[in-house]
């Protein structure tokens, strides 16, 4: 009887706030499950790239340990990218501090990231220091620039079939995700052409589906299977290279551990 209760409560909370709808709807286990239902024979798979020869002495400068960053491990697996494949042209829907655009900077010919525009942010209520952070670390670095639009509606026809690797870290909306992978596969220079999706991951450990199915959802069948998600990281990535993947375990006790030397630097 006491379930009926809580169900008849939670119909009525759900009548009279249907914005709560959209809670339920982007619960990672509702998406866990949309996602087995629409790629039933599709099993995640998990890369690690530390393991790479050009993971020996990393070097990430700019970090600021704020919120909203990524991890530590994602601008090193974007370092060990750029250097792995030679990249020339790097694209990031996304710029936010500026930090992963800085990351890359010094490993490839030209850097392209884009952003709302500050007026953009202001409409949209956005506190003046918000603003202020974008593009803080990269502002002033010579083979960066910085473009200004929305992803959905910028005129990406200058970029097509320029870019060598495309970092996607924009809006994580599953529909977003969707279109802006889209978008990324016409900016790819080559077939081998990178792509990089940020926030794939809820931790180090758990896969954000909510993600994931807007990749899945983008890209052809025959990709598939070259999209691995990134170990010690959160990010997915498409590489031209078939890898040995592993299965994705979680919980599993460490099998390596990192040394981080910390120098503070003036800003």
């Amino acid at each position: 009887m006491q379930k009926i209760i809580k169900l008849f409560k939670a119909i009525w909370l759900l009548l009279k706030r249907p914005a709560l709808f959209n809670l339920i709807l982007k619960d990672e286990e509702v998406l866990k499950n949309e996602f087995e239902n629409v790629f039933p024979a599709l099993k995640l798979q998990e890369l690690d790239p530390f393991a790479w020869t050009e993971a020996q002495e990393l070097n990430i400068t700019p970090y600021a340990f704020l919120s909203g960053s990524s991890m530590v491990t994602d601008f090193a697996f974007l370092q060990m990218l750029c250097r792995k494949y030679k990249v020339e042209t790097y694209l990031e829907i996304g710029t936010w501090r500026g930090e992963s655009a800085a990351n890359v900077a010094p490993f490839v010919k030209e850097v392209y990231s884009l952003n709302l525009p500050d007026s953009t942010l202001r409409r949209m209520g956005q506190a003046p220091h918000y603003i202020d952070s974008h593009r803080f670390f990269s502002k002033d670095i010579k083979n960066i620039t910085h473009l200004f639009g929305d992803s959905a509606t910028f005129d990406w026809q200058p970029y097509a079939q320029k870019c060598d690797l495309v970092f996607i870290d924009g809006d994580h909306a599953t529909e977003a995700v969707l279109r802006d992978t889209q978008t990324a596969l016409g900016l790819r220079k080559a077939a081998d052409s990178i792509l990089v999706w940020h926030d794939a991951k809820q931790d180090a450990e758990y896969p954000r589906y909510e993600v994931l199915l807007g990749i899945y959802k983008a890209l052809p069948a025959h990709m598939h299977s070259n999209v691995y998600l990134v170990k010690h990281a959160l990010c997915a990535v498409y590489l031209p290279d078939a890898f040995i993947g592993q299965a994705i375990e979680i919980n599993a006790l460490p099998k390596r551990a990192f040394e981080l030397r910390l120098a503070q630097k003036e800003v």
